[in-house]
């Protein structure tokens, strides 16, 4: 038994644990722990708001190199059949890289794929372009020289740019998103008034070469060689209509062209009384890439026709091969 006489007597008291009487840990994990939330949700700002800014960025800046690379590729095709008959050189072959992806984050967001398909002329494939002219001498047409086909696409599924296509089709090239098409580079294609008649110039551009579709990261070569190009001028007393028709996924697109190129050039709309019009008939299916139009472009009075029919092969093949 213990009974408590005096204040400095220690019996019966209960002692304290010497944890209670320690703050220093239970600081230490409170600052951990604040500084983990901290650091969280700077990273969350991160990786919501600043990389979609950085990837939108980036796959805008892919989008504009490979339009560049695109238009690029036409202009020294154009270029190639502008100098073909008028040279007694071999034509050049002609190389453009093509880059398929765009860039990326590193650790927080890897780079955006894209897809390159190339499809060459067929008899009765899409997109097709077929001239027809009866001249005093001579009825052009899609069975003679006057069809035309193949194109050259690039597919770009950006995830936080608006996702784009890039076509190039007929000597022309198509920008195409979920928004509306445009044609961003036209083909040779020109109208003028000499002497109170229509004088017509156009080149049409056939692609031959190997059906091929690549995906994936990196860039891609194009190599397009001028196989064949030729003009002749064609004549008709008192005029004759051109009728161009265009099977393809970009109607609307061909639309837009040759309405603004055939008003620029002082053409009159109208199917009875005008100088031109344009029929554009949509044909629709349940799988868009077997959806297409088929744009019909009459132009009349035409009394002087400079036809050009160019024969590109090209091909697709890895960056130094």
């Amino acid at each position: 038994m213990c009974l408590n006489y005096s204040r400095e007597s220690t019996c019966g008291r209960i002692k304290k644990s010497p944890r209670w009487e320690d703050d220093h840990g239970v600081a230490a994990t409170v600052g951990t722990i604040m500084a983990l939330m901290v650091f969280l949700a700077m990273f969350g700002l991160f990786t919501n708001q600043f990389v979609p800014i950085w990837m939108s960025d980036n796959e805008s800046a892919h989008m504009s190199n490979a339009l560049e690379q695109f238009t690029t590729m036409k202009s020294q095709i154009d270029g190639l059949v502008a100098d073909f008959s008028n040279s007694y050189l071999a034509p050049t072959p002609i190389f453009i890289p093509i880059t398929l992806h765009s860039a990326g984050i590193p650790v927080f967001a890897g780079p955006t794929a894209g897809v390159l398909y190339f499809y060459p002329q067929t008899v009765s494939g899409r997109p097709s372009f077929n001239v027809s002219y009866a001249s005093d001498t001579y009825a052009l047409g899609p069975l003679n020289d006057g069809h035309s086909g193949g194109y050259m696409e690039l597919y770009c599924p950006n995830r936080y740019f608006v996702e784009q296509r890039l076509i190039y089709e007929a000597g022309a090239v198509i920008l195409n998103q979920t928004d509306g098409e445009f044609i961003v580079a036209g083909l040779q294609f020109s109208m003028s008034s000499i002497a109170g008649e229509w004088v017509m110039k156009l080149t049409q551009t056939s692609l031959v070469g190997l059906n091929k579709t690549v995906g994936g990261t990196g860039s891609k070569g194009v190599n397009a060689d001028l196989l064949y190009a030729d003009t002749s001028v064609y004549k008709k007393t008192g005029g004759n209509p051109v009728t161009i028709t265009i099977v393809t996924k970009h109607g609307n697109a061909w639309e837009g062209y040759f309405n603004r190129t055939l008003i620029n050039s002082g053409l009159v709309y109208g199917e009875t009384t005008g100088d031109y019009y344009i029929t554009n008939q949509y044909y629709p299916n349940n799988n868009r890439n077997l959806a297409y139009y088929v744009l019909t472009v009459v132009i009349m009075d035409v009394g002087t026709f400079d036809y050009t029919h160019a024969v590109v092969q090209m091909s697709v093949d890895e960056i130094g091969v």
